[in-house]
């Protein structure tokens, strides 16, 4: 199974650039993510989180106790977003709303062209899923 690259342009990813940090300043400000939440945080890796976990893990044995987990790996996440729920998300969690406008609309109407060497297929809706590759 392949994925599609979206190819923007250099404006484009600067633009994207702006809306991230303004995203993750509202994230931030209004303590969005749980603080177990390590994925798409700046400053907190892979790495600080199997640290996390092995002294976690360590306290309890020493305290007597066992310790289990349940891990989540959501296979083709990117691949499977829905749109008018990642807006209400957006919405719920008080975005303002010229950013729910931008990305709504930045999703709204999207296709996708296959190339393959000389030939190219017709344009195809993409009713799910957000771009990769910028």
């Amino acid at each position: 199974s392949y994925r599609p690259i979206s190819l923007l342009s250099s404006i484009s990813k600067l633009f994207e650039r702006i809306i991230l940090n303004r995203m993750m300043t509202h994230i931030n400000e209004n303590s969005i993510f749980a603080d177990e939440q390590f994925g798409f945080r700046l400053g907190h890796s892979t790495t600080h989180q199997l640290l996390r976990v092995s002294n976690l893990i360590r306290s309890n044995k020493s305290e007597g106790y066992s310790t289990g987990a349940v891990l989540l790996d959501i296979e083709k996440a990117f691949d499977s977003v829905w749109h008018k729920g990642l807006i209400a998300k957006l919405k719920r969690f008080n975005f303002p709303i010229y950013i729910v406008k931008i990305i709504q609309n930045y999703l709204t109407d999207r296709t996708l062209q296959v190339c393959y060497q000389n030939s190219k297929s017709d344009q195809l809706p993409v009713r799910a899923g957000v771009p990769q590759g910028s």
